[in-house]
């Protein structure tokens, strides 16, 4: 969901970047389906609470979405770059924090991997290590294993059979609902009768790439510190898929929220914010 969308700092090459607050700046790692970008309410939570932190956020639009004018290539090379532009656009240069949340932390944590040298931290939340990591973990909404899954599958079924904004607005709605243990703080989108029409906002596109994608057997080779943060009851990324980043990033630290789905930073923020703060002390 939308609110008042900022203003980028400047726009780089047809590339849209952010930077909000001040001090030491944090890469912000979008995901690559235009679902996370500033002026949304997940990534909005977690700007502010990265400012709070007397951090200085820095992101971007992807390629394709909000004000980047450049066209979207799919693919996480194109990530990488834009997230190198970004900090070379921002003065940034040298090793810098990152953070990245469900598929910007993938895109994070692949960032830390293909691009060693320009990750001094890592924190990495409700993401894993890949397509098949998300797509068979116990309890995943990918799944059989999980009890919605076949509505779940109607609801892409339908979007793939009629990709406009209706459908794309009824199938995130559903994700919502089924991501936070604390139902009071889903924020639906309304659906109206042009919406049937209207091409969709985001790039589904991005998850038939995401599927393929593995790091499952290079996590190893990430040296930055990291930071692993997953609520208990995440149906997108569940917990096995934090257990193996914990156990395959050598000295990861880990923390599980008993009380929060997919979006910890809303449901504990409190306590998911003093996680972050203390790491990056």
């Amino acid at each position: 969901m939308c609110t008042d969308a900022p203003q980028p700092a400047l726009i780089h090459d047809g590339l849209a970047v952010y930077r909000f607050g001040s001090g030491p700046p944090v890469l912000l790692m979008p995901g690559p389906h235009r679902f996370q970008q500033p002026g949304m309410r997940m990534a909005d939570a977690l700007i502010r609470g990265l400012v709070q932190l007397d951090r200085q956020a820095i992101t971007f639009d992807p390629p394709g979405s909000g004000q980047s004018s450049r066209p979207a290539h799919l693919s996480m090379a194109e990530m990488h770059a834009c997230a190198t532009q970004t900090l070379a656009a921002c003065g940034v240069s040298g090793a810098v924090d990152a953070m990245g949340h469900s598929m910007g932390g993938l895109a994070t944590l692949a960032y830390a991997i293909e691009h060693a040298q320009r990750v001094k931290r890592l924190v990495l939340v409700g993401t894993g290590s890949g397509g098949p990591a998300y797509m068979n973990a116990p309890g995943a909404l990918w799944n059989r294993s999980h009890p919605a899954f076949w509505r779940m599958a109607l609801l892409g079924i339908l979007q793939m059979i009629w990709p406009r904004l209706a459908t794309e607005r009824w199938m995130m709605n559903f994700i919502q609902k089924q991501s936070f243990r604390e139902k009071r703080l889903v924020r639906t989108e309304q659906i109206g009768v042009g919406d049937w029409l209207r091409p969709k906002r985001g790039h589904s596109e991005w998850h038939r790439v995401a599927r393929k994608l593995d790091y499952s057997f290079r996590l190893g080779e990430i040296q930055a510190p990291a930071l692993i943060l997953c609520g208990w009851h995440d149906p997108q990324y569940p917990p096995a898929c934090s257990q193996e980043l914990a156990a395959g990033i050598p000295g990861a630290q880990s923390v599980f929220f008993e009380h929060s789905g997919h979006y910890p930073f809303l449901e504990e923020p409190e306590a998911f914010w003093q996680a972050v703060r203390g790491f990056l002390a």
